[in-house]
């Protein structure tokens, strides 16, 4: 047999070996839920694996021979139907009303999802079959494939994950060291005792909440879909693997976590430069002075934000003296010469050109980490979500201000803004970010492309599983243990009480009987 044909059926068969069939199952409707995972999908589909994808964001590729994807993109149109995004950044509505929006647009979208065919096939067709399940964090009725396919399965987040995720991995959930990012604390490491109150309860209450009513009625829904004898989703989520986060220490506190928690959050999205169209390219040169990237990323169009706010912005961009790319869904009407609005701009490419002195941001984590890598200072007006807490951390870290969007107003846009550019700590404290943000000791696209290939090699990762996730919370938090501490404690100051009232009560008696009074002696005459 020919040498070169014998080496080729040897790494034939070695392919064949490490090929594994893998579901991603990515249903937000959110494109920064997405970008960062892009990637992973792409080198595994490169790798030799089979990939099929379920995502509202399809790449669409058509040279991924080995990539699939299920267009859900409709949950888009479900969204705006029930104006979730509109109930999230309301300043009328209540947190009651966020959740009722959220909860119609969930139920429509897995009555959705389930009744599409390619669905139904997955679920019923005995025939389809996975190695491996990635699914996103953010919605635990997923999970629900790894039991269908009795395949490990990996949880990946884009951003800061849900503390029941943290939960299921063993991590510890700390109610100081961690606050919740959806808490608008302004310094938490400097929390106070208020603060420190509000996290506290928060967390209690989140976890009677999730694990009490929201699980539940999770069971009851995806059990409609796979049949009565799907077990607790809660169950299933306790045996995930491992879970690949999209964060950073650099933009969170650092969370003491266990080894099936690694952190890609290092750029992975990140994509290699490619030339600007010649209008953007000559107006970036053009801006000598510097210029401006204003963005509040992908679910906020014009639409949603108010007039004061929309004056306020056009007005400080006249005022100031550089130029302002402004990317915006919809017309911006009065805008000064100064300012470009497109309703799409290559970000990425756009932070790497020279002229580029500031951006100003929702506060979203890709958009945070993209400015910092290309070390550009910020100013942040938050809208919702984890947006609070990226903000906060921002300023906290001095790289960037903070304005709240309900208070804007055109002098506090344009003094933040000279303030960011002229002052040079700001730029000098996001060069320093940014360096310590590219010195990765492997590159996260490599480093999530191993350990989801580890799960593969090792069907599963129970090794690596903590024992503290099985503990019942009396024994994680060695409550008999103390318990027995305290009556033994008690015990003996009721002893010590006891003898010391028995000591006194002697002492008082002695005393009593030696220098007590005594009755005058009567002589008899």
């Amino acid at each position: 047999m020919s040498p070169i044909i014998l080496v080729t059926l040897v790494l034939f068969q070695v392919y064949q070996l490490e090929a594994a069939r893998i579901l991603g199952v990515i249903p937000s409707p959110s494109r920064s839920h997405h970008i960062p995972f892009q990637p992973l999908w792409r080198e595994l589909a490169l790798r030799g694996h089979e990939v099929t994808v379920i995502t509202t964001e399809p790449l669409n590729n058509s040279s991924l021979d080995n990539l699939k994807e299920l267009d859900i993109s409709y949950f888009y149109e479900i969204y705006k139907k029930h104006k979730v995004i509109e109930a999230m950044i309301s300043e009328n509505n209540s947190n009651y009303d966020t959740a009722a929006a959220l909860k119609k647009a969930f139920l429509e979208c897995h009555e959705y999802l389930f009744s599409l065919p390619g669905i139904q096939d997955l679920i019923h067709n005995e025939d389809v079959k996975f190695d491996l399940l990635i699914a996103e964090a953010q919605i635990p009725t997923m999970f629900a494939f790894a039991w269908r396919f009795k395949c490990p399965s990996i949880a990946i987040s884009s951003l800061e994950p849900a503390l029941q995720f943290h939960d299921s991995l063993g991590n510890l959930v700390h109610p100081l060291i961690n606050p919740d990012p959806n808490l608008n604390i302004e310094d938490d490491l400097n929390m106070s005792f208020m603060d420190r109150a509000e996290s506290f309860f928060y967390i209690l209450l989140y976890k009677h909440s999730v694990y009490n009513k929201a699980y539940p009625f999770y069971d009851v829904l995806i059990k409609k879909y796979f049949g009565e004898e799907l077990p607790t989703l809660k169950s299933i989520q306790d045996d995930i693997s491992i879970m690949l986060v999209g964060s950073n220490p650099l933009f969170y506190n650092m969370r003491p976590s266990n080894l099936n928690t690694i952190s890609v959050g290092g750029g992975m999205h990140v994509q290699a430069y490619k030339k600007l169209p010649a209008d953007l390219q000559t107006f970036l040169d053009e801006g000598e002075k510097g210029v401006i990237y204003f963005s509040l990323g992908s679910n906020i169009n014009l639409n949603l934000l108010t007039d004061n706010f929309k004056k306020a912005i056009v007005e400080a961009f006249a005022e100031v003296p550089y130029k302002v790319l402004l990317k915006m869904d919809g017309q911006l009407n009065n805008v000064s010469k100064n300012v470009l609005v497109r309703k799409w701009m290559p970000q990425q490419d756009i932070f790497r050109h020279k002229n580029i002195k500031l951006f100003i941001t929702q506060g979203g984590l890709q958009s945070l980490q993209e400015a910092v890598l290309n070390e550009i200072p910020l100013i942040g007006i938050p809208f919702f979500g984890d947006q609070f807490s990226n903000v906060n951390k921002m300023v906290k870290k001095g790289y960037g201000l903070k304005i709240d969007r309900t208070t804007i107003t055109k002098n506090a846009l344009v003094t933040a803004i000279k303030e960011v550019i002229q002052d040079p700590k700001y730029t000098e404290t996001a060069q320093m970010m940014g360096k310590i943000f590219r010195d990765e000791e492997i590159p996260s696209l490599q480093r999530a492309v191993y350990w989801t290939e580890y799960v593969i090699r090792h069907k599963g990762a129970k090794h690596l599983r903590s024992p503290t996730v099985d503990m019942p919370a009396w024994k994680y938090y060695m409550l008999d243990v103390v318990g027995f501490l305290a009556f033994i404690s008690l015990l003996i100051i009721v002893i010590i009480y006891l003898l010391i009232k028995v000591f006194i009560r002697l002492v008082i008696y002695i005393f009593a009987r030696l220098f007590g009074k005594r009755k005058p002696k009567i002589k008899k005459n």
